[in-house]
């Protein structure tokens, strides 16, 4: 990519999307504010679950103070209860706290992770993650402390995941590694953590056997750490041990363990890395006073949302106001939940309210709303009118804002819209806008920047559908899936006279009920054609057709089939744009249907955006599914990517349903909106576990030499769970940014190998590895450097290491497979030498990516391991031989002279 011309932006929380909210946990005066931990709707009552959450975090926040050298605890702590749990006068109304953007989620438990906590973490080092999983089996059951050890150091261990994006420093795939000094290490952090290596798998343990293959221990082998340790470090490796109390630091690190802060912050410790985050750049002086958190219990509500709509002028523009109305009916009719109270107000230089808050509980009360949406427009553009408005339509419930949504759609300028800012702040509602068209007011995002609501956009680029899009994306944020309305199709196309637009639009057997297939057009109603999995027919005369607004709805009765539902849209009349939605909802309550959740991060104009699409069916991932993201420039023009789950580039792990991708296409200033189309086929996709993020098990510990083991983990299902969940689509809106003003182009490295590997084949070794792009993950890199040694690779060594002529090799576009045969001297492979490889990837200016993973190849015999166990038990033998020998000498000598004493006296 070229250089762009300089600038000076603050982006303090200008550019958060989804992955990390700006508006709700903050670090103010070393404590953190307003942590939501949200109890999933499916959980039961349970007052004990309440007390032992407090007691856990109340036990974090003294841990969390003294392992950051008493800089940060927890000081504002809300509990979010589900709003089927009894209520009393002590429980607060929540502000903007919801289960979907909650820091901590208590939910039923991964059907892999069992009962063990786990953070999801998208991004790569330095990253917030999305959230903390515990199950309340975990919070409730003491039995579980022998294993993980207390649940406060726990927590932290998480929290660190979470807020500063670090990783565990044990490697369950990998627990042992050979040092630089030949000796066989486990993998931990410091290495000044003392213990045993056994084999303790018969339920006697015995020394460990030598896995010839890899030249470590074999799998039956474990670490058990010693109950007592002097070392103080380090949470990331084992909170449970007594003593350990801090993070490994730059003096106490262990940069050769192959563990995945190592390999995700190039062999940084975890407290650099906690120190370079904004909490801690923002934070210098330390803590002195009290460390208890206050708890708030808050419980959720039925959903109470206010419509706000612009009949300004320029919404007479580009068929606007009757696109409008196109997008409000599908949310109307189709998305917004059973039960939910809607109110409407339209505003221009003053506002109106078309109605005061209705419940919606049948389809009347939903078609009653569609025939208050607006059908003229005119005036000018007054937002803070209508957003004042609608507190008042919010207020008829309960007299409170608390909780509450509104909905701001706009496209003009208004010069007046700050003046609104800080009542809407304060208003304990959210705000969603949707910004229509090239014009709407660029001050508009801070509106719902300040009150934690989504910021979404669409063009007047008919065909992309993106209000409609804007609209299907705004569901409840309450975690009950099974009435969330699902968008399975969003697609346009501008069609000559006569032409036809086809497509497929799989519905797999977790959705099927209230299944709405949606045509809209410009002029002329098209001939529609819908073939069911069965060969059923629909056709035009089978939807219900609204000339006014140009629609054509068919609901589908009872739960429609599972299977391939295919259109053909042919246009009779003159050349037209017509676009195609397909909603639908859960078939069970109790089986999660399939979704789709966008993230977009980017932080720093210096540091790329990157997306990231989590398909999963509850908390099981999804795999090899297709994900296409589609980035609307503000030009209007698409630019489509398709995102991996390969754990390159962007991709921080293979295979655990996170799809990533970095987009690098930031042409200037203006609005950029993202939407995600997901499909997966019957076969390849399937549901499988997610791995490595969980918090240690710890099977024993070594207590005066002896080896106790702890109770087995929970048992899980080892193998991939497979389920036959069939073809699927899903389409979902991933939000939009705003980019005032015009911002540098940077011309990236590649981004870091990963997943470099070496096989020795007789007397050659063979090293793989999947290329990297030009600019990170995009592109082709210009040349690799390769180099060798027997010795550990670290990257301050890199350099100094023996060179691999890769003259002859010319890298591949990212993601494809690379091979190279390395012959090194015989006599090395006979005196059975380990090597060591590393790689990196260079672009057309010379830049280098980071050093990537190291891959060792050994047939070796390593020098076996002397704990300190053994250390301690080999000193003793040898004292004790040398002590026998001296004292067999002695008796030796003693005899020898008596009896040359008894032969001179016989000679006398």
């Amino acid at each position: 990519m070229v250089l762009g011309k300089p600038f000076n932006l603050v982006f303090t929380c200008l550019l958060c999307i989804y992955i990390e909210s700006c508006f709700g946990l903050n670090l103010v005066d070393n404590g953190y504010r307003d942590l939501v931990i949200a109890i999933k709707p499916s959980i039961k009552h349970n007052e004990m679950l309440l007390e032992k959450i407090q007691a856990m975090i109340t036990d974090a926040s003294l841990y969390l103070h003294r392992a950051t050298k008493n800089k940060v605890y927890f000081s504002d702590v809300k509990i979010l209860l589900p709003s089927s749990w009894p209520g009393n006068s002590s429980i607060q109304r929540p502000t903007t706290q919801s289960y979907e953007k909650a820091s901590v989620i208590i939910a039923e438990e991964n059907p892999k992770y069992g009962d063990t906590p786990y953070t999801l973490q998208y991004g790569g080092c330095g990253d917030k993650g999305r959230y903390i999983h515990l199950t309340p089996d975990f919070i409730l059951n003491d039995s579980l402390l022998p294993i993980y050890g207390k649940k406060g150091p726990l927590f932290v261990h998480e929290w660190a995941h979470l807020r500063w994006g670090v990783f565990n420093e044990y490697n369950e795939e990998m627990p042992f590694y050979k040092a630089i000094n030949g000796r066989i290490e486990a993998t931990r952090c410091t290495k000044e953590i003392t213990g045993s290596m056994k084999d303790c798998s018969s339920g006697s343990c015995s020394n460990c056997k030598i896995d010839e293959r890899t030249g470590l221990y074999d799998k039956s082998c474990d670490f058990y750490p010693d109950k007592v340790q002097t070392a103080s470090s380090s949470i990331m490796y084992n909170q449970g041990l007594e003593n350990v109390v801090e993070f490994c630091d730059e003096t106490t690190h262990n940069t050769q363990a192959p563990n995945m802060q190592n390999q995700m912050c190039n062999y940084r410790s975890t407290w650099e890395v906690i120190k370079e985050s904004e909490d801690f750049n923002n934070t210098s002086s330390t803590h002195d006073g009290s460390v208890q958190p206050t708890f708030t219990l808050v419980q959720a509500k039925g959903r109470v949302l206010c419509l706000v709509l612009d009949i300004s002028g320029s919404m007479n523009q580009e068929n606007r106001i009757n696109r409008l109305r196109q997008a409000a009916e599908i949310f109307l009719l189709q998305v917004v939940e059973t039960r939910s109270q809607v109110g409407i107000v339209t505003f221009n230089s003053g506002a109106t309210i078309k109605t005061q808050l209705r419940t919606v509980n049948n389809d009347d009360v939903r078609k009653d709303l569609v025939k208050l949406l607006p059908t003229s427009a005119g005036g000018g553009t007054n937002i803070c009118s209508g957003v004042r408005d609608a507190f008042k339509v919010l207020r008829v419930d309960d007299g409170s804002t608390n909780g509450d949504e509104i909905v701001l759609l706009t496209d003009g300028e208004d010069g007046g819209i700050s003046n609104c800012f800080k009542e809407a702040e304060d208003s304990g509602s959210k705000i969603h806008t949707i910004a229509l068209g090239p014009g709407a007011a660029k001050e508009l995002e801070e509106l719902s920047r300040r009150t934690d609501g989504l910021q979404l956009a669409a063009t007047d680029k008919v065909d992309s559908n993106g209000l409609i899009d804007a609209f299907t994306g705004l569901v409840s944020e309450n975690g009950d899936l099974s009435q969330q309305a699902i968008q399975l199709e969003s697609l346009g196309r501008s069609i000559d006279k006569g032409g036809w637009f086809s497509g497929i639009v799989s519905i797999d057997k977790t959705i099927g009920n209230n299944t709405y297939f949606v045509v809209t057009w410009e002029d002329i109603p098209p001939d529609v054609i819908l073939r069911s999995p069965r060969g059923k027919i629909y056709t035009q005369a089978d939807f219900q057709t609204e000339n006014a607004t140009h629609t054509a709805r068919l609901q589908i009765p009872g739960t429609a089939e599972a299977g391939n539902w295919v259109y053909s849209i042919m246009n009779s009349g003159g050349k037209q744009k017509v676009t195609i939605t397909v909603t639908s909802r859960a078939v069970d309550e109790n089986v999660a249907p399939i979704t789709v959740n966008p993230r977009v991060s980017w932080k720093d104009p210096k540091r790329p955006m990157a997306i990231y699409v989590e398909v999963s069916q509850g908390f099981l991932p999804v795999l090899n599914a297709k994900v296409i993201i589609i980035v609307e420039l503000p030009s209007g023009v698409p630019d489509e990517h398709e995102l991996f789950d390969t754990g390159l580039g962007a991709d921080t792990r293979r295979n655990d349903g996170v799809y990533s991708r970095y987009f690098l296409n930031i042409t200037g200033r203006g609005r950029y909106s993202f939407k995600v189309r997901v499909e997966g086929i019957e076969g390849p996709s399937k549901l499988t576990s997610k791995r490595g993020r969980n918090g240690i098990y710890t099977p024993g510990l070594t207590i005066d030499g002896v080896v106790h083991l702890n109770p087995p983990r929970p048992p899980v299902s080892e193998d991939d769970l497979v389920a036959q969940i069939g073809n699927f689509s899903r389409v979902k809106s991933g939000g939009s940014i705003s980019i005032p003003v015009d911002i540098p182009v940077v011309n990236f490295p590649p981004s870091k190998i990963t997943d470099l590997e070496a096989r020795i084949l007789e007397d050659k070794i063979k090293l793989e590895w999947t290329a990297p792009g030009a600019d990170l993950d995009q592109g082709t890199a210009s040349y690799y450097e390769m180099r060798l040694s027997t010795k550990l690779l670290l990257p301050q060594g890199f350099s100094g290491a023996e060179q691999v002529n890769l003259t002859n090799l010319k890298p591949q576009p990212f993601g494809s497979k690379e091979m190279f045969i390395v012959v090194p001297d015989r006599t090395e492979l006979e005196n059975r030498t380990t090597f060591y490889f590393a790689i990196l990837a260079y672009d057309e200016k010379n830049q280098p990516s980071e050093m990537s993973n190291v891959a060792m190849i050994s047939s070796v015999e390593p020098l076996p391991v002397i704990d300190n166990h053994t250390t301690r038990a080999i000193l003793i033998t040898v004292i004790v031989l040398l002590l026998v020998c001296m004292v067999v000498g002695l008796l030796i000598f003693c005899y020898k002279c008596r009896e040359k004493k008894e032969d001179e006296e016989r000679l006398q």
